[in-house]
């Protein structure tokens, strides 16, 4: 039996035992879902009411994901940013995995960790024969629906929470960039009453990140076609999005599985989805962090990796506190 937790910004925690199913999302779908990075494949969560079982046993992935070595993401780094720069792309988003250790059977401990640490995030815990048992703490609205009335956001540029350092040309070009491609991509939809505030300073855990919300009209626009129209932004893979996309499955060595798709619930009076951002996959002993960072064509390859190990905090903190215990 797969199992599913999760817990909104702001709402009380959800578990169910049931199945996850490949599916085809439309206009009628009412489920919880996930996605992949090109939002080609979707997997929907279908509750079984009468089966509640006890979180006792994970489902782990037989196939290891490729971790890097911080010499084998910098040589891959200067190749993202000397592809960017021949393309003349304005940004591609280069990911990379790192491990931890980690036990699997402290998976629900990690989820009401991060629940605490993080109340402004999306998290969730799933476990399931077909994807495998994977964790998140994501603070990226991709889409909120309500009574015909969708909201946004464009989060992109990182920097440590800690820090005074003002914000450079780099991530402010980047946000914008994200920014533009979701106006005009909502314009397109036929998205009316279009308002757009930002951006400004908005902190996730260890980093802050740059936000723009965005909101509008949308009562006649199934909820599916927006998503397809809006994901993946620039924020998660780059523009022009179809070179940047192309780039990057020319230089990442692994596959992003469930990392930068789309998660949460789908449904025809209420859609609250999330981009699958601050992930990791649990097996056995070990968990594996998805991590990326935005280059342009200004980008510092030793820098980049600074990013994605600022990221990397914000579920290795949380499992450092329990392992202390």
């Amino acid at each position: 039996m797969d199992f599913l937790t999760y817990r909104f910004p702001g709402k009380e925690v959800v578990r169910q035992s049931g199945v996850f199913k490949e599916m085809i999302p439309n206009e009628s779908t009412e489920a919880f879902v996930f996605s992949n990075f090109e939002a080609t494949v979707f997997y929907g969560f279908f509750p079984n009411p009468d089966v509640f079982k006890k979180t006792n046993y994970f489902h782990s992935s037989p196939e290891k994901p490729y971790v890097y070595t911080t010499r084998e993401y910098l040589l891959q780094a200067h190749s993202f940013l000397n592809g960017i720069q021949q393309i003349g792309l304005d940004k591609a988003v280069l990911s990379r995995i790192k491990s931890k250790l980690f036990p699997i059977e402290q998976a629900e401990n990690l989820f009401h960790e991060l629940c605490t640490s993080y109340p402004k995030a999306c998290v969730y815990l799933v476990s399931s024969e077909l994807l495998g048992t994977w964790i998140g703490a994501t603070p990226e609205i991709l889409l909120e629906i309500h009574q015909g009335q969708l909201f946004t956001m464009s989060l992109a540029g990182t920097k440590k929470s800690n820090t005074s350092k003002e914000w450079g040309d780099k991530e402010i070009k980047e946000q914008a960039y994200v920014t533009s491609f979701i106006e005009e991509n909502l314009i397109r939809l036929n998205v009316q009453e279009i308002e757009i505030q930002g951006p400004y300073d908005y902190q996730a855990g260890p980093v802050t990140h740059l936000r723009t919300d965005i909101c509008g009209v949308a009562s006649t626009i199934p909820a599916i076609d927006l998503v397809k129209g809006l994901h993946p932004t620039p924020a998660v893979s780059g523009l022009p999005q179809k070179a940047a996309m192309e780039l990057i499955s020319s230089v990442e060595y692994h596959r992003r599985l469930l990392y930068t798709g789309v998660v949460g619930w789908l449904g025809k009076e209420h859609t609250r989805l999330f981009v699958n951002l601050r992930c990791a996959q649990l097996q056995e002993k070990e968990a594996f962090l998805y991590l990326g960072g935005g280059f342009t064509k200004e980008s510092i390859p030793e820098m980049e990796l600074d990013e994605t190990e600022n990221k990397s905090k914000t579920l290795i903190a949380c499992m450092e506190k329990i392992l202390r215990k």
